[in-house]
């Protein structure tokens, strides 16, 4: 598809939106889940990988600084979760592309939609793992990412080795969050399609 100027103007409100679930799930209703890429996983079915990929990326480069804004210490590592942003995007288009698959009965879809839960799921906990294991080797976790650290440090208290702890810390969060996510930001999408009509990339 073309990236016109409604392209770019979607990517805008989706990160905004990001940001607002975001708020609305961990730091208001404190949930343990991250609730940050419903609308990547929207934006990525509707406009394609370049898009999500974007919005991924600008999402935790922006979050990064807003959290210093806000008071907290700024953590540069903290960037380097784009990259779990990044390959939940890859993923939904790797299984998008062909759009027909998911057009055939809404079991189907389901089915589809969890296969890529799971995918992007087993992603982010090796990405996400493999960067707390950076940061708990050169700083603490901040508590902010608790329950993360929390289930990290139970992990650690039985001690296991601490690569294990961090990947092993993902697992509950990261699962039920893409799992939410993903249907979620398939709905979303779907909506968009009813608002806009259909986009071909």
């Amino acid at each position: 598809m073309k990236y016109n100027g409604r392209t770019v103007l979607l990517c805008i409100i989706a990160e905004a939106l990001n940001f607002i679930s975001a708020y609305i799930f961990l730091d208001t209703l404190h949930l343990p889940l991250f609730m940050d890429t419903i609308f990547t996983v929207a934006i990525t079915f509707y406009c394609g990988l370049v898009p999500g990929i974007v919005v991924a990326i600008l999402y935790n480069v922006i979050a990064t600084l807003t959290l210093v804004m806000r008071g907290f210490t700024f953590e540069i590592y903290a960037v380097l979760f784009a990259i779990c942003g990044v390959l939940v995007a890859l993923t939904i288009w790797f299984f998008a592309r062909r759009r027909e698959n998911f057009q055939i009965n809404t079991a189907i879809t389901s089915l589809y939609l969890v296969l890529i839960a799971l995918v992007s799921s087993l992603l982010a906990v090796f990405s996400g793992g493999t960067i707390d294991y950076i940061r708990y080797s050169l700083a603490d976790l901040p508590d902010r990412m608790a329950p993360i650290k929390n289930f990290t440090d139970a992990f650690r208290d039985q001690n296991f080795p601490l690569y294990a702890s961090c990947i092993l810390g993902q697992l509950p969060i990261s699962f039920l969050d893409r799992i939410v996510t993903t249907f979620s930001g398939y709905g979303v999408y779907r909506l968009m399609v009813r608002l806009f009509g259909e986009e071909r990339w």
